[in-house]
């Protein structure tokens, strides 16, 4: 890798760059003798152990023996690649990085990179201007009670109906038309015109951590669906490692206390213009483990708000289960509960903001809100549930990495089990595991059952299905009661899953069903058609693959006849093409 940036360019680097600073922007470190300290950030560190020498410009962990320079802690830290961690470091010092000239790829992708930064800043301004000339987007933010300070704050503009009346309005040129084009943040569409996927739409710029804009998200102000759109993901912007309205928090508050996390781009806006100004959002309803950890990279105390309808209850339970691995002694969040039918964006309207301020203060523990739904269903008074229970939560408090905290959870297991020994309570899991098979069937999830959970929940996945034939001869287990529900789903296109399951109400089949219907498969909803086609796919080739070995097998036997090597080609096509 030296041999493709200049070692004399990283070196300049390393010797601009004072690793103290660096780290401490991202972790408080603490003077001690001649070096600083903090617990280390790589591993559960009841003590100090990571130690950063300014004069060396170095770092170590005694815990773990993580060790490295300026470059190193980025590259683990943020977990970047080599070259990212380059380009980070150059941007901090304002340089270009200079590839060197045999070396084509790279250089091409760092300026491109750059090119992409321009062009989606340039474009954001022309949507700010344009949100001032649209009355009808105007209209739109102020009716939901946005000020003019707060989208001047969150660069809010608007995307014109059509490219041709924004491309008019502010005077684009057909050179930035085209480079638009060339970088694909606008389209042609199948009538050979322009097309921004935005059109129509209030837009919210989304920052990096320097206040770059690297994607956009749109809410429609008509009824077109879906109501909410984000950028396709380029290779500045990627949805899953982006928290929206991060940058505005960081300029007032390099280490905020806490960080309250909403689902929508206008709760973020509402809540901030309501003097709550430590407020971010996922990009949507599911969070995901690089969100988690960005969130802790910048605060103690993450509180995690949801809409109050299922939708909202069941991804704040979603996101639980993804930031426990997560969890430490100094990390920690919690979770508010909003009323039925309300989102904070609603509620800070009719409550206020002091009243919403309560909220905050009363939002519920980590370990309050971990049983208040791990609880849900259980009938303390059957031995049966006791043990679901644990079999239901003890992998969720394994995977805490503090020993403390896992301690603590089981503890209040064991009291809400009635078990107050240790001994008697690793005792009763012994003894129950032993003769609960059911229980053992439903803490266990193959891509069969997966799949048919997936089309119970959702019976219109039927149509995605373009061929019942290829799966007719399978031997695969499942398979027959997959085709029965495809079949049924089919012939039935209106069916809910409630419909679903009256229709099978007395067949053999029913306790199967009713059990998928209620798996947590952990498959956020926009993700839902994909892992469907997915596993449709990865069966589909797993029964080719049975049937190849079944050949194979009677190849080296009895020999094959000229229809079943005909046939093993063909398998092994489609295999190599799957």
């Amino acid at each position: 890798m030296s041999g493709k940036i200049p070692k004399y360019f990283i070196n300049d680097l390393l010797y601009r760059t004072n690793i103290v600073d660096l780290i401490n922007t991202r972790i408080k470190l603490k003077k001690k003798g001649r070096n600083y300290q903090t617990n280390c950030p790589f591993h559960h560190d009841k003590t100090p152990s990571f130690t950063v020498s300014f004069e060396k410009q170095f770092y170590y962990c005694f815990g773990c023996n993580i060790h490295g320079n300026a470059i190193d802690f980025l590259i683990n830290y943020e977990n970047l690649t080599f070259i990212e961690s380059i380009e980070e470091l150059a941007l901090i010092h304002g340089l270009l990085i200079p590839f060197e000239k045999n070396i084509i790829s790279e250089k091409n992708d760092y300026f491109k990179k750059q090119k992409l930064y321009l062009l989606t800043d340039q474009i954001s301004k022309l949507y700010q201007k344009n949100v001032i000339l649209t009355n009808s987007a105007c209209e739109y933010l102020i009716q939901r009670g946005i000020s003019k300070n707060m989208m001047k704050y969150f660069y809010i503009g608007f995307s014109s109906f059509t490219w041709d009346l924004f491309s008019k309005k502010l005077n684009i040129k057909k050179e930035f038309e085209k480079e638009l084009l060339d970088y694909k943040i606008i389209s042609i569409n199948k009538n050979n015109q322009i097309y921004d996927s935005f059109q129509g739409r209030i837009i919210f710029p989304i920052h990096d951590k320097y206040g770059r804009t690297v994607g956009f998200g749109g809410r429609t102000i008509k009824n077109i669906s879906p109501k909410y759109i984000n950028s396709t993901e380029t290779n500045i912007f990627y949805k899953s490692e982006q928290i929206y309205g991060l940058y505005q928090v960081k300029k007032k508050n390099s280490k905020p206390k806490y960080l309250l996390v909403v689902e929508g781009y206008i709760d973020v806006i509402i809540l901030t213009q309501n003097k709550i100004d430590y407020v971010v959002s996922s990009l949507g309803t599911s969070i995901t483990k690089e969100q988690v950890k960005i969130l802790f990279r910048n605060t103690d105390t993450v509180i995690y708000c949801y809409d109050g309808d299922n939708a909202g209850k069941n991804a704040a339970w979603r996101t639980l289960k993804i930031t426990l691995p997560y969890i430490s002694d100094k990390k920690t969040v919690k979770f508010i509960i909003l009323p039925e039918n309300e989102d904070p964006d609603t509620i800070i309207k009719k409550e206020g903001a002091e009243n919403f301020q309560i909220r905050i203060q009363n939002a519920l523990t980590m370990s309050k809100f971990f049983f208040k739904n791990i609880l849900k269903g259980i009938d303390l008074s059957s031995n049966d549930d006791k043990f679901y229970l644990s079999v239901r939560a003890l992998p969720l408090i394994n995977c805490i990495s503090s020993d403390t905290i896992r301690i603590y959870l089981r503890q209040i297991l064991a009291r809400i089990i009635g078990i107050l020994d240790d001994y008697q309570f690793e005792k009763f899991l012994h003894q129950k595991k032993n003769n609960n098979k059911v229980l053992q069937y439903k803490s266990k999830q193959t891509q069969m059952q997966t799949l048919i959970a997936l089309l119970v929940q959702n019976p219109n996945l039927s149509n995605l299905v373009t061929s019942i034939n290829k799966f007719k001869h399978s031997k695969i287990k499942g398979i027959p009661i997959f085709l029965e529900i495809l079949k049924t789903c089919l012939e039935n296109p209106k069916f809910n899953t409630g419909q679903l399951l009256e229709f099978y109400r007395d067949s053999k089949i029913i306790n199967i069903l009713k059990t998928l219907s209620t798996l947590d498969h952990m498959i956020v909803e926009d993700k839902i058609q994909p892992m469907f086609l997915d596993l449709l796919k990865s069966i589909y080739k797993k029964n080719l693959e049975k049937r190849q070995e079944y050949l194979l097998a009677k190849e080296r036997t009895n020999g094959l006849t000229i229809h079943e090597k005909k046939e093993i080609w063909s398998i092994n096509k489609k295999i190599k093409n799957s």
